[in-house]
Formats: C-alpha cells, structure tokens, sequence
C-alpha cells in the first residue's frame, strides 16, 4: 500500500512534467511563458500558499507536542543545512551551480509528497506535525535558500533582496500562527485556490525546461545521482541517528525522517528561474529525485514501522 500511494503521488507529477515537456515541444510555452509563469507563482502563488499552510490551530493539548516538532524541524534544517554547504563543495561544479545543489539539499517536497505520505503511513496527526515543519520550511527558502541560489549575494549583499512576497507572507503567517488570529473565509479561500496552483504549475515548468535539453543530458550528469543519494539516503540517516535520542513519540521522531526522504522540492526549479540561477540543473534534479524516491520512501517507510 505504501509503494502504490508513493507511486501515485509520484505519477502525477510525472504527467504534470509531461504536460509541461509537450507544450514546450509544440510552441504553447516557451522560455518566456515559463519566465512569466515562474514570477507569478514565486511572487503572488506561492505566498499564498505559504501564509495558508501557516494556519494552524494551536490549543492547550497541542502545545507541548508543538514546541517539540518545531525544535526536530530546526534540528531537521540544521543537519540539511551543514550537509548542503559540505557536500556541493567536493562536487565538478561551477560556482553557480553548487548553490543549486546546496538548496535541493535542504528544501524536500514537503507539501505535495510529505503530506499525503505522511498521512497514509501514521494518521492524521502526521499531517499537524507535517504542517509545524512548514513554519521554518517557508521562512528560510526566501533567507537561506536565496543565498544558496544566488552565492554571488555572499560578496555584492543586497537586503532589499529579502524584501520580497515570500519573506512577508512567512513573517505575516508566523504572526497569524502565533497570536492565534484566522484568515476570514473568502479570503482564505481566494488564497488557499491561488496556493493550490503552485506544485502543479511548478512541475509544468519543470517539463518545459527539461524539454529544452537533449534526453540524453537528463540521466547522464551524474552528480545528480550523488545528490539524489544524500537528498534520499544520507540526509534521511543522519536525521534518524541525531534526533532519536529524543524523540519519545514514535509518530513525532517518525515524520522528520520521512520528511528528510521526500526528493527535491518543486520551488527549487521556479525559484531558481526567478532568481536567475541555474535552473536547468534544479529541473534535472528535481525530475532525477523524484523518479528514485520511487523506491527509497517505500523502504524507508518499512524500516520506521
């Protein structure tokens, strides 16, 4: 059951790349469609998305269950972290490109994979905990994720840069989240429909951009295949080993590792394209990751239970 929900979640966005790989072939989207579809969804979509999935109840019989999935989730991005900044540099790679790989290395797809998966294996409860790891997830791809994208901000720094829709809508949903206060219905709903359209329309510009390359480039780069085995494996493990010492709650020390499993996550292709770096590479990975995580979430899965 596990393989065939982890199958599903991975054939739709398979066939959501598919859709984007034959529009670009037959002219319907070209680079600029993919440019102007990127910047809406980076700026007005996604922001959406990330102040929606901020809102969460917070009450007396959660908080302590609350304050011990947000520490796993810090605990989570710090391992990702230190690993992205290690492994990239011992890589054939530009310069440009190592921030690439450094941000598919941290950020996994939470939303569209973690969710769903997290739920099928340990119940609804996984979902709450899935959804806590959302609150560092946001706020630091518009912070540490940019960095990483663009290095070259490390020498030249701008602050207006983090000035952006993304940074605001995390800082205005940490403060909905925290203060207790709700999104009245209809604009919830405006926000939460706009949310939606991200993961499907951020796979489709991944297919176009793959399109653009021969088929062979696709699976002979094989410091994609290094990457896969830490976003995969390595990354996973090192989570597992640090954070059960701790974890007394087998759902609680469960989901982070699951979560760590995902493959790279979908913003990595639209942020990179946004930002200018190289977004090529992102789709690569992303396309690579998600067609092994295939195999690696199902016997991971099987391990934590």
């Amino acid at each position: 059951m596990d393989f065939l929900l982890v199958a599903d979640s991975i054939l739709v966005l398979f066939i959501l790349m598919g859709i984007g790989f034959a529009a670009s072939k037959t002219n319907y989207l070209d680079r600029a469609g993919s440019k102007s579809l990127s910047s809406f969804l980076v700026n007005i979509a996604l922001p959406c998305l990330v102040v929606v999935s901020m809102q969460i109840p917070l009450n007396p019989q959660t908080i302590e269950k609350t304050w011990t999935t947000l520490t796993l989730a810090l605990t989570f991005f710090a391992i990702s972290i230190l690993i992205a900044l290690i492994v990239p540099q011992f890589l054939p790679a530009k310069y440009s490109e190592r921030g690439v790989f450094s941000f598919m290395l941290v950020f996994s797809n939470l939303g569209f994979m973690g969710i769903p998966v997290t739920q099928a294996v340990f119940g609804a409860d996984a979902v709450f905990y899935t959804t806590l790891f959302m609150l560092p997830f946001n706020l630091l791809v518009f912070t540490i994720g940019l960095i990483m994208l663009r290095p070259d901000m490390r020498m030249n720094f701008n602050p207006g840069l983090f000035v952006n829709p993304g940074i605001i809508a995390s800082l205005i949903g940490m403060l909905f989240f925290f203060t207790g206060i709700s999104i009245p219905s209809p604009v919830y709903d405006v926000m939460n429909y706009l949310g939606s359209t991200t993961t499907p329309l951020a796979m489709v510009v991944t297919g176009s951009l793959l399109a653009t390359m021969p088929v062979s480039n696709l699976f002979s780069d094989y410091r994609i295949y290094i990457l896969s085995a830490f976003r995969l494996l390595i990354i996973p493990v090192v989570v597992w080993l640090v954070i059960s010492p701790f974890a007394t709650d087998p759902v609680i020390f469960a989901v982070p590792v699951l979560l760590a499993a995902m493959p790279a996550a979908a913003n990595s292709v639209i942020l990179a394209e946004e930002y200018n770096a190289d977004s090529t590479l992102a789709s690569k990975g992303v396309f690579i990751t998600t067609l092994l995580s295939i195999v690696t979430i199902p016997v991971l899965t099987v391990l934590l239970m």
